[in-house]
């Protein structure tokens, strides 16, 4: 069940973002579906596969902007590489462990990716960062915990998913 799993269950998280994400969202708030699924496989098979994935669904969201062509695929390896790295050292069941990884990758994600998209105008993204990324990072966190607990419950672990992490 490795690679194709994976790859499918990948694919359905993009399309989670392009086609449910908006209609859950509060406002100009909207859950990252496909830097959620990242966070997931980095946790649970590691940092060189989380890295592998990363780039693979960063590059399909570049294809949709492609003036920024890579920017997403380098930004979802590094924090599938550095997720994976925290997830070897951490307990990966604990909602509240997901809830701050999540938190902490959609913000780091997001403003480097704002730095690049509105180049230094720092007034605009600390204004976008108040008004869309932190309520996003949190929402995109609650969602997380809901279908990690939900999975759970189901006796549907993510591991036996994802496969054991290194």
């Amino acid at each position: 069940m490795k690679t194709a799993v994976v790859v499918i269950t990948g694919l359905l998280f993009l399309l989670l973002q392009m086609i449910a994400a908006n209609k859950i969202a509060l406002g100009p708030v909207e859950p990252d579906f496909p830097l959620l699924f990242v966070v997931y496989v980095s946790l649970y098979r590691g940092s060189f596969q989380g890295t592998l994935i990363g780039f693979g669904i960063g590059f399909l969201q570049d294809l949709f902007n492609p003036s920024l062509l890579g920017l997403n695929a380098l930004l979802k390896s590094i924090l599938g590489s550095i997720a994976g790295r925290i997830g070897s050292t951490m307990e990966r069941d604990s909602a509240l462990f997901l809830a701050l990884i999540l938190v902490v990758s959609q913000l780091a994600h997001d403003l480097i990716y704002m730095v690049f998209y509105y180049g230094f105008n720092i007034v605009h993204i600390l204004k976008m960062f108040a008004i869309a990324t932190i309520p996003s990072s949190l929402y995109t966190a609650l969602v997380g915990v809901l279908v990690h607990k939900v999975c759970s419950s189901l006796g549907l672990k993510a591991v036996r998913i994802f496969g054991k992490a290194k």
